[in-house]
């Protein structure tokens, strides 16, 4: 019996599986890809097993989020950008508040590493 992966699975392991997490996995559109995420994250139920996704991998659910959050806020091209509606799709799930990027040395820290560097690559240097 095959079991269908539910929207949020479905989404994180889009990205989890890409390019930007495996050297040899496939080329995506990584600003539609977590808008895709965040829309999953919330327009669908979510619990405890839901914010472990990914909890033996580079990174779990929660960590990838606030990891491409933070990304986001340095990589977005403005308001009509595609990276500026996944950055306001994610701040609808992860409120950053007065924290000021991921924590030093976490996962948190590894998901934004990668994210940025997806974006170094197609953009360029600050």
């Amino acid at each position: 019996m095959i079991t269908e992966k539910n929207p949020i699975e479905s989404a994180f392991d889009t990205i989890m599986q890409s390019e930007v997490f495996r050297t040899d996995g496939p080329s995506i559109a990584l600003p539609e890809a977590l808008a895709l995420l965040g829309e999953a994250i919330r327009g669908n139920d979510t619990d405890e097993n839901t914010w472990s996704l990914g909890e033996c991998l580079e990174c779990d659910l929660g960590s990838l989020i606030v990891g491409a959050y933070w990304a986001l806020t340095e990589w977005h091209a403005g308001q009509s950008s595609p990276e500026y509606r996944a950055l306001s799709i994610l701040g609808e799930i992860f409120s950053p508040g007065t924290t000021s990027g991921p924590e030093l040395e976490s996962a948190e820290s590894i998901a934004y590493e990668l994210v940025s560097q997806w974006f170094e690559e197609r953009h360029g240097g600050k």
